[in-house]
């Protein structure tokens, strides 16, 4: 019997010791598992703040030197990345600088200028910059100045006053060296003092008087690629997809459904939208963390989209959490590409709560490249009679038609001008056609009027 117990005993201690020197090797794994998953996350989101300035880019370069102006829509000698280091050291110096609220204008310049004011946040949380002050004085951006006379500082204009930072630790001579050496002569031209009766266009014009037309596009996504659309959706929903219900719709929209939670769906013009509601969701009010989320997401899902960019940024709420929706657009053939938001068209729109992406929607174009030869460049009509002929003169309309023509710009509209440019109109998810309009688009202070290039007529008022 004590035989016995001593054997129970030995085995106890026995146990006990081999489940200690296990601890030692086994207990320590999770640690070794959970070091590399950290190194991967590290590099996943190393790599994600290298495509932040992708999309954190401005929608066109304005550049103005002596008696020269244009504005360009490409950057082939990246002049965006050498501001951004500009910036950065403007915030780094920024409590030791000479700040100046109200700045005004310099008369040489590059100006970057952006769709839409880019919180603060998004640029001093991706340049790890812990300076409140940043962040309280200049809240958002909506265009960086480089000022060519002077490489000690840097303005911003954040859509209500233009904020002057200045200090030694500042260079942007490198940026004005590639503005003086661009070769004007080969660019946009544009026209100042430009006169419509008696008012004055208070922005240049461009005086392009030809456009490719048409453009022929196709969309990203086909519903009649099984196979491509499949994958789509096995990434999507990874291993609940076994648990997939999928089905047609009428119309030929393809729709992917788990427990009704999680819902994807790809209509017939190439729209790709989803909607999870599966996701733990926890409050969050982080800006930039928050887009962090949305650029990782997008680039894990489809991939960003070429050309692409931030184009706005809105607060959400959703059951008592507090995210953002971000939206992007993108560009073709170095203009940009407008959607109807008169029916809330986009290209791509991201809802974000936390760290959790809610929504999801994305309609992407690209050039067909089976009908180049069916595209040349062809007559539009200029911008300034394009404007000139949809004024509203109100009792002095002319009475020569019978037919009364829709004149959207009040004639005391037309010193409100702040841009006139070129772009592509997609009415593709309207019409379901393959082909883009080139449009004359014009901004005022308080709305944006869509006019076709070839018609001169208004296509959409914003």
């Amino acid at each position: 019997m004590k035989q016995g117990k001593a054997k129970n005993i030995i085995l106890v201690a026995m146990v006990l010791v081999c489940v200690y020197l296990s601890s030692n090797v086994w207990l320590k794994l999770p640690d070794f598992l959970e070091y590399g998953k950290d190194e991967d996350e590290s590099s996943r989101l190393d790599e994600i703040a290298a495509d932040m300035w992708s999309v954190i880019r401005p929608i066109k370069n304005v550049i103005k030197y002596n008696d020269n102006y244009t504005i360009t829509y490409s950057d082939e000698q990246d002049m965006w990345g050498k501001a951004v280091h500009v910036m950065q050291d403007a915030f780094n110096v920024f409590s030791s600088s000479r700040i100046n609220e109200s700045a005004a204008f310099p008369s040489q310049y590059v100006k970057f200028d952006f769709s839409t004011n880019i919180p603060a946040e998004i640029f001093t949380g991706h340049m790890k910059i812990d300076n409140k002050d940043v962040d309280k004085k200049i809240k958002s951006i909506k265009n960086v100045i480089i000022d060519l006379e002077n490489a000690n500082s840097i303005y911003i204009y954040n859509g209500e006053n233009t904020v002057k930072i200045e200090s030694d630790g500042i260079n942007t001579q490198e940026i004005a060296d590639i503005a003086r050496q661009l070769d004007f002569n080969s660019e946009t031209r544009y026209a100042f003092d430009q006169k419509i009766g008696e008012e004055m266009i208070q922005t240049a014009i461009p005086l392009e008087t030809t456009a490719l037309n048409p453009v022929f596009v196709q969309s990203e996504l086909d519903v009649f690629d099984t196979e491509k659309i499949n994958k789509i959706a096995k990434d999507y929903f990874k291993s609940n997809y076994d648990y997939v219900r999928k089905s047609v719709e009428v119309n030929g929209n393809l729709v992917y459904m788990y427990r009704t939670e999680k819902i994807l769906k790809i209509n017939s013009e190439g729209l790709l939208d989803f909607y999870d509601t599966t996701a733990e969701l926890k409050n969050s009010s982080n800006v930039y963390k928050s887009l962090v989320t949305a650029v990782g997401f997008m680039k894990e899902f489809l991939g960003l989209p070429e050309d692409g960019y931030l184009s706005d940024v809105e607060s959400i709420e959703h059951e008592g959490n507090y995210g953002y929706r971000y939206t992007f657009s993108y560009k073709i053939l170095n203009r940009p590409i407008l959607f109807s938001k008169v029916r809330e068209n986009a290209a791509l729109q991201i809802e974000v709560v936390g760290d959790n992406v809610l929504s999801y929607k994305r309609f992407i174009r690209k050039i067909d490249e089976t009908q180049m030869d069916k595209m040349n460049k062809i007559q539009i009509i200029p911008a300034v009679d394009v404007i000139a002929g949809n004024i509203d003169y109100g009792s002095e309309a002319e009475a020569t038609s019978d037919v009364t023509e829709l004149k959207p710009l009040k004639q005391a509209k037309i010193k409100e001008i702040s841009s006139i440019y070129l772009g592509y109109f997609d009415l593709s998810r309207i019409t379901k056609e393959q082909v883009l309009r080139v449009v004359w688009v014009v901004e005022t202070r308080d709305k944006t009027y869509i006019f076709n290039a070839m018609s001169g007529k208004l296509i959409e008022e914003w």
